[in-house]
């Protein structure tokens, strides 16, 4: 045997197995025979790429190792080693959480409620006249002349990617208005377990500010805990801020919001003066202009896997450290100081141009918020990306409704021969404020299964798929609080963060491959099974004009 092939043969021992023997005690459901044969298959396709089983770990993830022209070079083992994030001790024991929030809240009637209520809210308001709401259609078209490009035409499969194109990359920059920095450091945070105790430590051990932007708090164990955590900061002098919806504070974390407020913490409670409807989807926090985590998680025991007997949601965040910090604060940042303007409050403002010191790393990182109907730059990076691929797509998407150019640019690429995995929830598993939508994302997918695109559903009924995060032949992936979902093109403001670079990127295939084989496949006939009322109504009436636009959806709405 060869040297490289005994070096691939430890690796896949001393990498690959534990990481899917770790997968088949979180999820339960993997047999040891499918482990196996997702084993097999990546140390044959790394094998065969003549590259380490590290970088190219995920079920066909990964670009070209030997493309001459790449704009993202495969970092050296000692750089890796150096650039990484530990997380410190507490710095204080966490308080006791009284029986009350121990509990947890009961929320999923009221979330659905809310859900609902937004939807007809939205509805109605793009009804008057002048409310200058764009069509999907419109939204589509600017999205597409914004995303297929002329000068870098998307290629076949098993040419090289066109993330490995440095002229292709800096089109993309343009197309998003995110420009990626260099020398970041990142980690992608699997679960609630590994994203909370990241969280904890970094609040706890903060010296200066904390700076943190969620959906929502909850009125749980997770909820309380964060709370006494930050008000704990701000009593020790530190600069504390925090961001939330308005709206879904009516429902989610009235106590604990009401909590931090006698504390004396600065909240605003985000509004968006033009539409009603809007929602600040927003999950970020900044600590000491040094780190951030940017991506799907609330502040809530369904999220950190926190409390008794809590549903334990799969989810997941990033965490990063470099130039993409700042890039992160100026973007929250000055959306605070508008809102503080506009509403007359007595808070600080934010200092947008603020540095701090930051860990070293070799991913490239681009933050994008996306505050609709205005602009797409969050959606124009996942379909420009489609665009690039001449390999693989992966996409792990909680709520999947597609808009006519997600489900074009899927086609495309499937005729291009680029091979595109989608991961989303079943009717099981998905959470009781999704239900309504479940019959509008079975539509959605019915044509990209029958192009041949390998659509996955989550099983189990308390294991709700929340995690959305997109990568590309192993160069790119995006990752954040954007749900491909037409709310994310109409009313929910989102933020994204875009990466490259390979090893960065392996990490997060790596969960999508874990993801998939605790997965199981869907047919055209799982996705025409009889979904319930309530989503029948929304389909019906809400997401209509999605299915008259789809390629290749005439008669779904029939069933045919």
């Amino acid at each position: 045997m060869t040297n490289k092939k005994l070096a691939l043969s430890l690796l896949v021992s001393c990498v690959m197995l534990p990481g899917f023997a770790a997968a088949q005690a979180v999820y339960g459901n993997t047999s040891d025979a499918k482990i196996e044969k997702f084993n097999a298959k990546i140390a044959r396709t790394a094998e065969a790429l003549g590259v380490s089983v590290y970088e190219d770990y995920p079920v066909q993830a990964g670009g070209s190792a030997s493309a001459s022209n790449s704009a993202v070079p495969a970092v050296s083992a000692p750089a890796r080693a150096a650039a990484r994030y530990q997380v410190p001790a507490l710095s204080e024991p966490k308080a006791d959480v009284p029986q009350n929030f121990a509990a947890g809240e009961s929320t999923s009637y009221t979330g659905t409620a809310v859900t609902i209520w937004h939807a007809v809210a939205q509805q109605v308001g793009d009804l008057i006249p002048g409310s200058g709401a764009p069509s999907f259609e419109e939204i589509s078209d600017r999205v597409r002349n914004a995303s297929v490009s002329r000068a870098y035409p998307a290629r076949q499969a098993g040419q090289p990617s066109l993330f490995t194109d440095p002229g292709f990359v800096s089109e993309f920059e343009r197309a998003t208005g995110a420009r990626f920095s260099e020398g970041n450091y990142a980690h992608f945070l699997i679960d609630g377990e590994n994203s909370f105790a990241a969280k904890d430590s970094l609040i706890k051990n903060a010296k200066k500010s904390i700076f943190v932007s969620s959906w929502a708090f909850y009125d749980d164990t997770t909820g309380y805990e964060a709370a006494q955590m930050l008000i704990a900061k701000k009593q020790q002098g530190l600069d504390v801020k925090v961001m939330i919806d308005s709206m879904v504070s009516n429902s989610h974390g009235i106590k604990v919001v009401k909590m931090m407020k006698k504390a004396g913490i600065e909240i605003v409670m985000h509004t968006d003066a033009d539409r009603y409807s809007d929602i600040w989807h927003v999950k970020s926090m900044v600590i000491d202009d040094q780190y951030a985590i940017t991506g799907g998680m609330n502040f809530g025991d369904v999220y950190s896997h926190k409390g008794n007997g809590s549903i334990k949601w799969r989810d997941t965040d990033v965490l990063y450290s470099g130039p993409a910090v700042a890039a992160t604060k100026a973007l929250l940042g000055a959306e605070w100081n508008a809102q503080v303007k506009a509403k007359g409050l007595g808070f600080g403002l934010v200092d947008t141009g603020s540095r701090g010191e930051y860990e070293s790393g070799a991913a490239r990182v681009a933050v994008v918020l996306e505050n609709p109907p205005v602009d797409s730059p969050i959606l124009i990076s996942i379909v420009k990306a489609m665009y690039g691929a001449t390999r693989n797509i992966n996409i792990e998407n909680a709520y999947f409704v597609a808009i006519p150019v997600v489900t074009q640019a899927v086609l495309d690429a499937r005729a291009r021969g680029v091979e595109v995995t989608i991961l989303t929830n079943s009717k099981e598993s998905i959470d009781a404020e999704g239900k309504p939508i479940v019959d509008a994302m079975n539509k959605c997918l019915i044509p990209l299964v029958q192009s041949g695109a390998r659509i996955y559903l989550k099983q189990g009924a308390e294991q709700t798929l929340h995690s959305k995060f997109m990568t590309v032949d192993g160069e790119f992936a995006s990752l954040g609080s954007y749900n491909l979902h037409p709310r994310g093109e109409r009313s929910d403001s989102e933020m994204n963060v875009n990466l490259m670079g390979r090893d960065t990127v392996a990490e997060l295939d790596a969960a999508f491959s874990r993801d998939i084989a605790a997965a199981r496949p869907a047919s055209v006939q799982d996705l025409q099974a009889k979904p319930g009322l309530v989503s029948q109504i929304m389909s019906s009436w809400f997401y209509a004009h999605l299915g008259a636009e789809v390629p290749g959806a005439a008669g779904l709405a029939s069933g045919n």
